[in-house]
């Protein structure tokens, strides 16, 4: 393909870019950088009328579409004699495989906790990366083409944004006329075996190796018995011929290489990843969705605490012997306090005498040194958004004399009964209120949940409540 660089190039709009460095390049064409730091452009590679009148129309139906935030969409269009399109350059953001292959230069754990934020933010980068593929499944949109090259994260590791680039690669799910090549260490099986297009389910896929190498550096279906073999083995693993590393029906393909699953995988977590990578191998319906990954990755974050002695992030669960201990440089320290959330379904008395057993909803763990923002999804503020369904419930703060206090800064109704009172006391705006074991907290005021205020053809009502353990 011809270098461009130096030179002027119009768009269909009539904007004018001079190219002036290549960015990037690859099988589909090349990257410019040009003059405006603010814009990239991407030109194709030629192949033939036919197929670069088709390149053109997907380039039209994607400025038209809808997609979802963090996708970064095509701006202009390049007509002729190139084809092509410029789209907003994404600044201070780096490839999202610098978190997934670990440095040679540095020790693993300085790399996967310092260099690159370590396991609570590789655990909300891969939230938000689930949720934007969750919600373009919900658009009946396939991305066809997930891989670290597409995913870019943002160069500061005390933050958790992301985008996706490259979107010419989406297709309404289940089109025929795909024409992606992709990347053979995340594309489906049924892909390299060439028995399907890319779609939803081969998305869900690509979205679980990624997923999995985020938190484990490692490939799913590379274990010592590949890692020690041949390149053509190596590619038959992609293709799914050997287990996956964790398969409980057989041990031959277990790796020495990769973080363990207890130290990054919660049990739910440990239950996805096996509804992909072994029952989902050959049945693409039993694949884990992108946003049941999104909601396990979430509640993933509510679990962990910060070592005082190294610094590192990990799961606060107790050993064999009952002893809370770093993974990362095994010191040991008493049990944190953790929330329980329940839901809590109030039947009338006329209606059953046997009422419903409170539903645990999820745990969060309190964090040590940090203010605690408990919202509707329970993360930690560190890399929360302003969005709804973050509205906050509550703030606890670890004091100076070692205690937790729970602190109401967003003014909703917030009670608390501690010391074994049957009472709960409101929790007033600038006053808080010291936690201890089993205090209970309502995220409503008692004074509502009263039978007598519901209307006749409700049965009972439903409320949150969290309990401190």
């Amino acid at each position: 393909m011809e270098n461009l660089e130096g030179k002027m190039i119009t768009a269909q709009s009539g904007t004018q870019y001079f190219l002036s460095s290549i960015a990037g390049q690859g099988a589909q064409g090349i990257v410019y950088a040009t003059s405006d730091e603010n814009y990239v452009v991407k030109l194709y590679a030629h192949e033939s009328e036919i197929k670069d009148k088709k390149k053109l129309k997907k380039l039209e139906w994607l400025m038209k579409i809808s997609t979802p935030d963090q996708f970064i969409k095509p701006l202009d269009i390049f007509q002729t004699p190139y084809i092509g399109y410029a789209m907003k350059k994404v600044k201070n953001h780096i490839s999202l495989n610098k978190l997934l292959v670990p440095k040679r230069d540095m020790s693993f754990s300085a790399w996967y906790n310092n260099e690159t934020g370590g396991l609570y933010r590789r655990l909300y980068i891969g939230y938000k990366i689930a949720m934007q593929f969750a919600n373009l499944h919900k658009m009946s949109l396939a991305y066809c083409d997930i891989s670290g090259n597409n995913i870019m994260v943002n160069a500061d590791k005390k933050i958790a944004s992301v985008c996706m680039i490259d979107i010419d690669n989406i297709y309404i799910a289940g089109d025929a006329d795909v024409n992606v090549l992709g990347t053979s260490r995340y594309m489906a099986p049924e892909i390299l075996t060439c028995q399907f297009n890319p779609d939803i389910f081969t998305d869900s896929y690509s979205l679980a190796v990624i997923l999995f190498e985020l938190l484990r550096a490692g490939h799913p279906y590379i274990g010592d018995l590949v890692d020690d073999g041949t390149p053509e083995q190596m590619t038959e693993a992609y293709k799914g011929f050997y287990p996956y590393v964790d398969d409980e029906a057989t041990d031959i393909n277990r790796s020495s290489q990769m973080l363990p699953a207890d130290v990054v995988f919660t049990t739910e977590l440990k239950k996805l990843f096996a509804k992909t990578f072994v029952d989902g191998k050959e049945n693409r319906l039993e694949r884990t969705r992108a946003h049941e990954f999104a909601l396990a990755l979430l509640k993933a974050a509510n679990l962990l605490i910060k070592c005082n002695s190294c610094g590192n992030w990990h799961y606060a669960s107790p050993n064999a012997e009952r002893k809370y201990i770093c993974p990362w440089c095994d010191a040991e320290y008493e049990k944190p306090m953790r929330l329980a959330f329940y839901d809590k379904y109030l039947v009338k008395p006329s209606v059953t005498k046997n009422p419903q057993k409170d539903v645990h909803i999820c745990d969060y763990v309190l964090k040590f040194s940090q203010k605690n923002i408990i919202t509707r999804n329970y993360v930690s503020n560190a890399y929360t958004t302003s969005t709804d369904e973050n509205e906050q419930y509550c703030c606890v703060r670890f004091g100076k004399d070692g205690s937790f206090y729970i602190v109401n800064e967003s003014g909703n109704d917030l009670f608390v009964q501690t010391d074994g009172s049957q009472q709960f006391e409101p929790v007033k705006s600038g006053i808080p209120k010291r936690l201890q074991k089993e205090s209970v907290i309502l995220f409503t005021n008692p004074a509502k949940l009263n039978y007598e205020m519901l209307s006749s053809d409700l049965k009972g009502m439903t409320y949150r409540y969290a309990k401190v353990r």
